[in-house]
């Protein structure tokens, strides 16, 4: 049995948004997200065999291991792709908080379909890789890109040059993303129109071409005074800007400066379960 190890990072959306309803019921999203130095580590290890099977740890004690886990799903999905039947054991050491946001369950997932396009020899392009992962969820496809992407109907990559860092804030509630969704489908917002606008001049010059414009829908359909309040005390500690990745419950600050950053983080992490600093990254997955 073969086995390589992956560093997969998390994600922060710079402009998300619900721009429809699709027949199914699910919705149609402008989303730009941006990979940051925050990371699960995921260890693959598969061999091909006469049937599917795969096992799944983590050092989180409330994250299912079984067939509900998005490391399995991705797996299974995987193998079915390639026609492929392997034997499959997954170790999972998060780090990113778990319904946050940042993608942790997507990256988990990501860094599965990418550890086994290694150890299973299908050497697919990215492209298939992102087709696999749309069948696992939403942001897998983005979380295998990794870096600056803007995903809606298809997934494009940014070049861009990002000088800053974030402050990320993990307060002690949650924000239920299906109440949230639940409320557009009663009355749905208007798209955002500064969508177009925003990419490109994300992709000229990068998040610092387009901090006063940072957008996430989710803060209007929550309407929590929580998240308007650390919104506002990261503004007050130095961020240029503060936004709700996701549908929550992490906020972060954009913050120009490194050493501003870390006085934030340490003033806010006194009131806060998790304060941490992270930078952009153009990764989405690393083995090693």
């Amino acid at each position: 049995m073969s086995t390589v190890t992956a560093q997969c990072f998390a994600k922060l959306n710079l402009f998300l948004d619900i721009t429809g309803t699709m027949p199914n019921g699910y919705h149609y999203l402008n989303n730009i997200t941006q990979s940051v130095s925050l990371s699960d580590t995921v260890t693959v290890s598969a061999e091909k065999s006469d049937k599917f099977s795969c096992a799944i740890s983590c050092d989180v004690p409330d994250i299912p291991t079984d067939e509900r886990n998005t490391a399995y799903k991705a797996a299974k999905a995987f193998t079915e792709a390639a026609g492929i039947n392997a034997e499959i054991m997954v170790s999972v050491t998060k780090r990113i908080p778990v319904m946050g946001g940042m993608g942790g369950s997507s990256v988990d997932a990501a860094a599965v379909i990418y550890a086994l396009n290694h150890l299973l020899g299908t050497k697919y392009s990215s492209d298939r890789l992102c087709e696999i992962g749309d069948k696992v969820g939403a942001d897998v496809g983005l979380c295998l890109l990794g870096g600056t992407v803007i995903s809606g109907k298809e997934y494009r990559k940014l070049e861009t040059e990002n000088d800053c860092c974030f402050v990320c804030v993990q307060p002690d509630f949650k924000c239920s993303t299906a109440e949230a969704y639940s409320l557009y489908d009663k009355s749905p917002l208007p798209a955002n129109e500064k969508f177009s606008e925003f990419a490109e001049r994300l992709e000229q010059g990068g998040i610092q071409s387009v901090y006063n414009d940072i957008y996430n829908i989710f803060t209007l359909l929550h309407n929590d005074e929580r998240i308007a309040t650390i919104k506002s005390e990261l503004i007050k500690q130095g961020a240029v800007n503060a936004e709700l990745t996701g549908s929550g419950s992490v906020v972060y600050g954009i913050f120009e400066d490194m050493t501003k950053a870390n006085i934030a983080c340490a003033m806010l992490s006194s009131k806060y379960p998790r304060v941490f600093v992270c930078r952009p990254v153009n990764d989405g997955v690393l083995l090693f």
